[in-house]
C-alpha cells in the first residue's frame, strides 16, 4: 500500500510540473471550455461567457498555499503585455480557499487581475486540474487552446 501511495504522489509532482503545451496542437477537436460562474473577492458573480464577449481569456487557477503560484504572478503580468491583451480577460481562480484568506494573499501578492473564489473545487474539477498551478487561455468561441503548468511567455490575443 505504502509503494502504491508513494507511485502516486510522484504521478501527481511529475504532471503539475508536466511543460506547457497548446491545447489545440492535441489530436482530434480542441477541448471546449466549460460554462461557469463564481464570485469574485467583492461577491460579484463573474461569468465565463460575459468575459469571452470581450476576447480571450486566460484562467490560472492557483491557492495560497502553493509556491509555484507565487513564482508565475509576474509571468502573468508579463503575459497582459501580450499583443491584444488589452482585449483579454484574466481571471485568477482560487481553489479551495476561504474568501477573506484568498483575498489577503491575493493584496499581498498584488494580483494584478481579477480574482474568483472556487470554494468547493467544483470549477477546478470540471476543467481536469489535479495540480496547482494551472493556467489555461481560452479563445472567443469557447475552445481552449493553451493548457499548461506555467502559463506561456506570450501569446498573440489579437488573432
Amino acid at each position: 500500500m505504502r509503494k502504491l501511495a508513494v507511485a502516486v504522489l510522484g504521478a501527481v509532482l511529475l504532471s503539475a510540473g508536466a511543460p506547457a503545451k497548446k491545447a489545440a496542437d492535441a489530436p482530434g477537436k480542441a477541448e471546449k471550455a466549460e460554462a461557469f460562474s463564481l464570485p469574485d473577492l467583492d461577491g460579484k458573480q463573474v461569468k465565463l461567457e460575459d468575459a469571452l464577449a470581450k476576447g480571450y481569456v486566460v484562467l490560472n487557477f492557483w491557492a495560497r498555499w502553493c509556491s509555484s503560484c507565487k513564482e508565475e504572478i509576474p509571468q502573468l503580468a508579463e503575459l497582459m503585455k501580450s499583443p491584444g491583451a488589452d482585449k483579454a480577460s484574466f481571471i485568477g481562480v482560487n481553489v479551495g480557499d476561504a474568501a477573506d484568506k484568498a483575498g489577503k494573499f491575493a493584496a499581498k501578492f498584488k494580483y494584478p487581475y481579477a480574482v474568483v473564489l472556487d470554494k468547493d473545487k467544483a470549477v477546478a474539477k470540471k476543467y481536469g486540474v489535479m495540480g496547482l498551478p494551472v493556467t489555461m487561455i481560452i479563445a472567443k468561441d469557447g475552445r481552449i487552446v493553451f493548457r499548461g503548468s506555467r502559463p506561456p511567455k506570450t501569446f498573440d490575443f489579437s488573432k
